[in-house]
Protein backbone atom coordinates (compact mmCIF):
# COMPACT_ATOMS: atom_id res chain seq x y z
CA UNK A 1 0.00 0.00 0.00
CA UNK A 2 1.11 3.89 -0.11
CA UNK A 3 4.09 4.71 1.43
CA UNK A 4 3.40 8.66 2.49
CA UNK A 5 7.10 9.24 2.69
CA UNK A 6 7.97 7.99 -0.89
CA UNK A 7 6.60 10.13 -4.30
CA UNK A 8 2.91 8.53 -5.51
CA UNK A 9 3.30 5.73 -8.23
CA UNK A 10 0.14 6.18 -10.23
CA UNK A 11 -0.60 4.19 -13.45
CA UNK A 12 -2.56 5.05 -16.48
CA UNK A 13 -4.73 2.71 -18.62
CA UNK A 14 -5.62 4.47 -22.09
CA UNK A 15 -2.37 7.28 -21.85
CA UNK A 16 -2.42 7.54 -25.38
CA UNK A 17 -5.37 9.26 -25.53
CA UNK A 18 -6.00 13.24 -25.36
CA UNK A 19 -7.57 12.85 -21.86
CA UNK A 20 -4.37 10.97 -21.01
CA UNK A 21 -1.79 13.15 -22.92
CA UNK A 22 -2.85 16.18 -20.88
CA UNK A 23 -2.63 13.73 -17.67
CA UNK A 24 0.94 12.59 -18.53
CA UNK A 25 2.40 16.26 -18.56
CA UNK A 26 0.72 17.22 -15.24
CA UNK A 27 2.66 14.20 -13.91
CA UNK A 28 5.81 15.52 -15.34
CA UNK A 29 5.04 18.61 -13.84
CA UNK A 30 4.62 17.28 -10.57
CA UNK A 31 7.69 15.53 -10.54
CA UNK A 32 5.77 11.96 -10.96
CA UNK A 33 6.97 9.36 -13.39
CA UNK A 34 4.10 6.97 -14.36
CA UNK A 35 3.44 3.39 -15.36
CA UNK A 36 1.47 3.67 -18.78
CA UNK A 37 -0.50 0.69 -19.72
CA UNK A 38 -2.43 -0.50 -22.83
CA UNK A 39 -2.79 -2.84 -25.52
CA UNK A 40 -0.11 -1.41 -27.96
CA UNK A 41 3.44 -0.61 -26.34
CA UNK A 42 4.62 1.24 -29.63
CA UNK A 43 1.55 4.15 -29.03
CA UNK A 44 2.69 4.06 -25.02
CA UNK A 45 5.80 4.68 -25.66
CA UNK A 46 5.09 7.57 -27.76
CA UNK A 47 2.78 8.71 -25.40
CA UNK A 48 5.60 9.28 -22.85
CA UNK A 49 8.09 10.28 -25.12
CA UNK A 50 5.85 12.96 -26.23
CA UNK A 51 5.15 14.37 -22.70
CA UNK A 52 9.01 14.07 -21.77
CA UNK A 53 8.69 11.20 -19.71
CA UNK A 54 11.06 8.96 -21.22
CA UNK A 55 12.23 7.03 -18.09
CA UNK A 56 8.24 5.81 -18.00
CA UNK A 57 7.55 2.19 -16.93
CA UNK A 58 5.50 0.56 -20.28
CA UNK A 59 3.57 -2.25 -19.43
CA UNK A 60 1.15 -3.99 -22.19
CA UNK A 61 -2.26 -5.73 -21.57
CA UNK A 62 -5.37 -6.03 -22.70
CA UNK A 63 -8.43 -5.12 -21.66
CA UNK A 64 -9.83 -8.74 -21.73
CA UNK A 65 -6.90 -9.98 -19.91
CA UNK A 66 -7.77 -10.01 -16.36
CA UNK A 67 -4.21 -11.50 -15.06
CA UNK A 68 -2.05 -9.40 -17.32
CA UNK A 69 -3.93 -5.91 -16.32
CA UNK A 70 -3.78 -7.34 -12.34
CA UNK A 71 0.28 -7.95 -12.80
CA UNK A 72 0.54 -4.19 -14.85
CA UNK A 73 -0.89 -2.71 -11.92
CA UNK A 74 0.87 -4.49 -9.09
CA UNK A 75 2.90 -2.01 -6.94
CA UNK A 76 0.51 1.48 -8.36
CA UNK A 77 -0.61 3.41 -5.59
CA UNK A 78 -3.57 4.60 -8.11
CA UNK A 79 -4.88 3.43 -10.73
CA UNK A 80 -6.54 6.20 -13.42
CA UNK A 81 -8.76 4.55 -16.07
CA UNK A 82 -9.07 7.19 -19.08
CA UNK A 83 -11.25 5.12 -21.64
CA UNK A 84 -14.08 6.15 -23.81
CA UNK A 85 -17.57 4.37 -23.36
CA UNK A 86 -16.86 3.40 -20.01
CA UNK A 87 -20.31 1.22 -19.59
CA UNK A 88 -18.81 -1.17 -22.21
CA UNK A 89 -15.21 -0.65 -21.07
CA UNK A 90 -14.52 0.00 -17.55
CA UNK A 91 -15.15 -2.36 -15.24
CA UNK A 92 -12.42 -4.84 -16.59
CA UNK A 93 -9.63 -1.64 -15.23
CA UNK A 94 -11.83 -1.32 -12.17
CA UNK A 95 -11.84 -4.61 -11.58
CA UNK A 96 -8.18 -5.55 -11.59
CA UNK A 97 -6.89 -2.06 -10.12
CA UNK A 98 -8.66 -3.31 -6.47
CA UNK A 99 -7.49 -7.09 -7.34
CA UNK A 100 -3.97 -5.28 -7.25
CA UNK A 101 -4.47 -3.24 -4.30
CA UNK A 102 -4.72 0.29 -5.83
CA UNK A 103 -6.65 2.68 -5.35
CA UNK A 104 -8.56 4.13 -8.53
CA UNK A 105 -9.64 7.48 -10.69
CA UNK A 106 -11.77 7.77 -14.08
CA UNK A 107 -12.76 10.29 -16.19
CA UNK A 108 -16.10 8.25 -16.68
CA UNK A 109 -19.12 10.36 -17.81
CA UNK A 110 -22.00 7.96 -17.71
CA UNK A 111 -23.98 7.06 -15.18
CA UNK A 112 -24.50 3.76 -15.93
CA UNK A 113 -21.22 2.91 -14.77
CA UNK A 114 -21.08 5.07 -11.88
CA UNK A 115 -24.42 3.17 -10.68
CA UNK A 116 -22.40 -0.25 -11.18
CA UNK A 117 -19.39 1.20 -9.39
CA UNK A 118 -21.68 2.14 -6.28
CA UNK A 119 -23.46 -0.94 -6.82
CA UNK A 120 -20.89 -3.70 -7.20
CA UNK A 121 -17.51 -2.72 -6.26
CA UNK A 122 -17.88 -0.66 -2.71
CA UNK A 123 -17.81 -4.07 -0.51
CA UNK A 124 -15.29 -5.28 -2.64
CA UNK A 125 -12.86 -1.97 -2.76
CA UNK A 126 -13.06 -1.96 1.34
CA UNK A 127 -12.41 -5.74 1.36
CA UNK A 128 -9.14 -4.58 -0.90
CA UNK A 129 -8.85 -1.69 1.43
CA UNK A 130 -8.50 0.70 -1.24
CA UNK A 131 -10.76 4.24 -2.15
CA UNK A 132 -12.49 4.09 -6.01
CA UNK A 133 -13.81 7.37 -6.78
CA UNK A 134 -15.66 7.50 -10.42
CA UNK A 135 -16.43 9.98 -12.71
CA UNK A 136 -13.76 12.77 -12.47
CA UNK A 137 -14.37 15.17 -15.07
CA UNK A 138 -14.94 18.62 -15.33
CA UNK A 139 -18.59 18.55 -14.97
CA UNK A 140 -18.56 15.58 -12.30
CA UNK A 141 -16.82 16.46 -10.03
CA UNK A 142 -17.23 19.78 -9.91
CA UNK A 143 -20.70 19.26 -9.77
CA UNK A 144 -20.45 17.14 -7.16
CA UNK A 145 -18.32 19.03 -4.74
CA UNK A 146 -20.03 22.43 -5.36
CA UNK A 147 -23.48 20.46 -4.71
CA UNK A 148 -22.03 20.25 -1.04
CA UNK A 149 -21.20 23.82 -0.83
CA UNK A 150 -24.33 25.19 -1.89
CA UNK A 151 -26.99 22.85 -0.43
CA UNK A 152 -25.42 23.72 3.13
CA UNK A 153 -25.79 27.48 2.44
CA UNK A 154 -29.10 27.12 1.62
CA UNK A 155 -32.71 25.84 4.10
CA UNK A 156 -32.88 22.35 3.21
CA UNK A 157 -33.55 19.75 2.19
CA UNK A 158 -32.40 21.12 -1.02
CA UNK A 159 -33.54 21.01 -4.64
CA UNK A 160 -30.38 20.84 -7.20
CA UNK A 161 -29.74 21.29 -10.57
CA UNK A 162 -26.49 20.90 -12.29
CA UNK A 163 -25.81 21.90 -15.89
CA UNK A 164 -22.67 22.24 -18.09
CA UNK A 165 -22.25 24.71 -20.48
CA UNK A 166 -19.82 25.17 -23.81
CA UNK A 167 -18.35 28.84 -23.31
CA UNK A 168 -17.03 27.82 -27.41
CA UNK A 169 -18.86 26.16 -29.08
CA UNK A 170 -16.39 23.91 -29.72
CA UNK A 171 -16.55 19.97 -30.42
CA UNK A 172 -15.33 17.25 -28.88
CA UNK A 173 -13.25 14.15 -29.59
CA UNK A 174 -14.54 11.24 -31.28
CA UNK A 175 -13.73 9.18 -27.77
CA UNK A 176 -16.75 11.23 -26.05
CA UNK A 177 -19.01 10.22 -29.35
CA UNK A 178 -18.48 6.82 -28.79
CA UNK A 179 -19.17 7.30 -24.78
CA UNK A 180 -22.76 8.95 -26.11
CA UNK A 181 -23.31 6.76 -28.56
CA UNK A 182 -22.94 3.39 -26.42
CA UNK A 183 -25.58 5.11 -23.97
CA UNK A 184 -27.44 6.52 -26.55
CA UNK A 185 -30.88 5.86 -25.16
CA UNK A 186 -30.19 6.51 -21.65
CA UNK A 187 -28.49 10.13 -22.71
CA UNK A 188 -31.85 11.00 -25.02
CA UNK A 189 -34.00 10.05 -22.49
CA UNK A 190 -32.61 11.97 -19.69
CA UNK A 191 -31.27 9.36 -17.31
CA UNK A 192 -32.07 9.31 -13.72
CA UNK A 193 -32.99 12.24 -11.30
CA UNK A 194 -33.05 11.91 -7.28
CA UNK A 195 -36.66 12.94 -6.02
CA UNK A 196 -37.59 12.16 -2.13
CA UNK A 197 -35.04 9.49 -1.06
CA UNK A 198 -35.38 7.41 -4.70
CA UNK A 199 -34.13 7.52 -7.77
CA UNK A 200 -36.44 7.76 -10.86
CA UNK A 201 -36.55 8.28 -14.93
CA UNK A 202 -38.49 10.42 -16.68
CA UNK A 203 -37.31 12.85 -19.61
CA UNK A 204 -39.00 15.60 -18.48
CA UNK A 205 -37.04 18.41 -16.57
CA UNK A 206 -38.70 20.10 -13.75
CA UNK A 207 -37.14 23.79 -15.13
CA UNK A 208 -37.72 23.64 -18.89
CA UNK A 209 -35.49 27.24 -18.61
CA UNK A 210 -32.19 28.18 -17.12
CA UNK A 211 -30.54 31.58 -17.01
CA UNK A 212 -26.49 30.65 -17.86
CA UNK A 213 -23.61 33.06 -16.11
CA UNK A 214 -23.16 35.80 -18.24
CA UNK A 215 -26.90 36.28 -20.09
CA UNK A 216 -29.51 37.77 -19.01
CA UNK A 217 -32.43 35.43 -21.05
CA UNK A 218 -32.99 32.47 -20.00
CA UNK A 219 -31.84 29.47 -22.16
CA UNK A 220 -34.64 26.34 -23.15
CA UNK A 221 -32.90 22.85 -21.37
CA UNK A 222 -33.99 19.51 -21.01
CA UNK A 223 -33.26 16.76 -18.82
CA UNK A 224 -29.93 15.22 -18.98
CA UNK A 225 -27.97 12.16 -17.35
CA UNK A 226 -25.59 13.79 -14.84
CA UNK A 227 -23.66 11.75 -12.63
CA UNK A 228 -23.20 13.84 -9.61
CA UNK A 229 -27.44 13.49 -9.41
CA UNK A 230 -26.26 9.61 -7.82
CA UNK A 231 -23.14 11.28 -5.92
CA UNK A 232 -24.46 14.26 -4.34
CA UNK A 233 -27.80 12.39 -2.35
CA UNK A 234 -24.55 9.98 -0.24
CA UNK A 235 -23.41 13.62 1.41
CA UNK A 236 -25.83 16.10 1.23
CA UNK A 237 -29.51 16.71 2.58
CA UNK A 238 -31.66 17.04 -0.65
CA UNK A 239 -34.94 16.55 -1.78
CA UNK A 240 -34.66 16.38 -5.84
CA UNK A 241 -30.99 16.19 -7.59
CA UNK A 242 -31.42 16.53 -11.64
CA UNK A 243 -28.85 17.35 -14.13
CA UNK A 244 -29.83 19.46 -17.61
CA UNK A 245 -28.27 20.54 -20.70
CA UNK A 246 -28.86 23.14 -23.07
CA UNK A 247 -31.98 21.53 -25.85
CA UNK A 248 -29.51 22.50 -28.51
CA UNK A 249 -26.82 20.13 -27.34
CA UNK A 250 -28.88 17.51 -27.06
CA UNK A 251 -30.53 17.70 -29.86
CA UNK A 252 -27.15 17.28 -31.27
CA UNK A 253 -26.10 14.30 -29.48
CA UNK A 254 -29.63 12.60 -30.69
CA UNK A 255 -28.57 12.53 -34.13
CA UNK A 256 -25.39 10.44 -33.70
CA UNK A 257 -24.84 7.57 -35.74
CA UNK A 258 -21.57 5.15 -36.11
CA UNK A 259 -21.06 6.73 -39.29
CA UNK A 260 -21.42 10.02 -38.13
CA UNK A 261 -19.02 9.47 -35.07
CA UNK A 262 -16.73 8.06 -37.98
CA UNK A 263 -16.01 11.03 -39.32
CA UNK A 264 -15.36 13.30 -36.37
CA UNK A 265 -12.13 14.54 -35.46
CA UNK A 266 -9.96 12.02 -33.18
CA UNK A 267 -8.79 15.51 -31.06
CA UNK A 268 -11.17 18.10 -29.47
CA UNK A 269 -11.23 21.63 -30.41
CA UNK A 270 -8.81 23.57 -29.07
CA UNK A 271 -11.07 25.98 -27.25
CA UNK A 272 -13.65 24.16 -25.29
CA UNK A 273 -14.09 26.56 -22.13
CA UNK A 274 -17.05 26.20 -19.88
CA UNK A 275 -18.89 26.31 -16.72
CA UNK A 276 -20.47 23.90 -14.59
CA UNK A 277 -23.42 25.72 -12.85
CA UNK A 278 -24.86 24.45 -9.50
CA UNK A 279 -27.90 25.77 -8.00
CA UNK A 280 -29.82 25.12 -4.81
CA UNK A 281 -32.78 26.03 -3.79
CA UNK A 282 -33.63 25.99 -0.10
CA UNK A 283 -36.85 24.92 0.83
CA UNK A 284 -38.36 28.70 1.81
CA UNK A 285 -37.29 29.44 -2.24
CA UNK A 286 -33.84 31.02 -1.36
CA UNK A 287 -31.02 30.63 -4.09
CA UNK A 288 -27.56 29.93 -4.03
CA UNK A 289 -25.67 29.27 -7.32
CA UNK A 290 -22.09 27.72 -7.43
CA UNK A 291 -19.91 28.03 -10.63
CA UNK A 292 -16.96 26.23 -11.81
CA UNK A 293 -15.21 28.28 -14.57
CA UNK A 294 -12.65 26.49 -16.38
CA UNK A 295 -10.41 26.22 -19.89
CA UNK A 296 -10.49 23.58 -21.84
CA UNK A 297 -12.77 20.42 -20.78
CA UNK A 298 -10.87 17.37 -21.38
CA UNK A 299 -7.37 19.56 -20.05
CA UNK A 300 -9.45 20.11 -16.63
CA UNK A 301 -10.88 16.57 -16.24
CA UNK A 302 -7.35 15.73 -16.68
CA UNK A 303 -6.17 17.67 -14.05
CA UNK A 304 -8.58 17.00 -11.92
CA UNK A 305 -8.17 13.31 -11.98
CA UNK A 306 -4.95 13.65 -11.25
CA UNK A 307 -5.21 15.68 -8.37
CA UNK A 308 -7.19 12.94 -7.31
CA UNK A 309 -4.84 10.07 -7.83
CA UNK A 310 -2.34 12.14 -5.74
CA UNK A 311 -4.79 12.79 -2.68
CA UNK A 312 -5.53 9.18 -3.01
CA UNK A 313 -1.89 8.56 -2.59
CA UNK A 314 -1.55 10.68 0.53
CA UNK A 315 -3.31 8.59 1.95
CA UNK A 316 -6.27 9.46 4.53
CA UNK A 317 -9.58 8.22 2.70
CA UNK A 318 -11.39 5.21 4.06
CA UNK A 319 -11.89 2.35 1.51
CA UNK A 320 -14.90 1.59 -0.23
CA UNK A 321 -16.68 2.88 -3.33
CA UNK A 322 -17.20 7.18 -2.38
CA UNK A 323 -18.27 10.06 -4.01
CA UNK A 324 -15.48 13.02 -4.86
CA UNK A 325 -17.10 15.24 -1.95
CA UNK A 326 -17.00 11.96 0.85
CA UNK A 327 -13.45 11.93 0.17
CA UNK A 328 -12.15 15.50 -0.05
CA UNK A 329 -12.63 19.16 1.25
CA UNK A 330 -14.61 20.63 -1.17
CA UNK A 331 -13.19 23.99 -0.82
CA UNK A 332 -9.59 22.81 -0.40
CA UNK A 333 -9.82 20.62 -3.27
CA UNK A 334 -11.51 23.52 -5.95
CA UNK A 335 -8.87 25.65 -4.48
CA UNK A 336 -5.78 23.47 -5.45
CA UNK A 337 -7.38 24.01 -9.20
CA UNK A 338 -6.09 27.62 -9.27
CA UNK A 339 -3.32 27.27 -10.63
CA UNK A 340 -4.77 25.67 -13.54
CA UNK A 341 -7.06 28.41 -13.94
CA UNK A 342 -9.44 26.44 -13.04
CA UNK A 343 -11.86 29.49 -10.62
CA UNK A 344 -15.26 28.56 -8.62
CA UNK A 345 -17.49 31.44 -6.91
CA UNK A 346 -20.59 30.96 -4.88
CA UNK A 347 -23.45 33.78 -5.57
CA UNK A 348 -26.39 34.28 -3.64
Amino acid sequence: MTNPNSPATIAIYGANGVTGGYMLTDLRRRGLTPILVGRDATRLRAAADAAGLRDADIRVADLTDRDALVTAFTGADVVISSLPAYVDNGEAVLAAAIDARAHYADVSGEQLFLRTVFDDYDARAQAAGVTVISGITDSNLSGDLLAHLTSRRVQGPAEIEISHLSKSGGNGSKGSAKTVFASLDWFSNGGWHYADGEFHTGATAKRSEMVFPGDTEPTPVAKFPQPPVLSIPRHSEVSFVEGVVATRILATLSGFTAELIESLPDAPSEDLRYDLVVDAYGVDGAKVRGVVSGLHSYRDSALMAVETAVRLAGGGTRPGALAPAEAFDPAGFLDALAEHGITWRLES
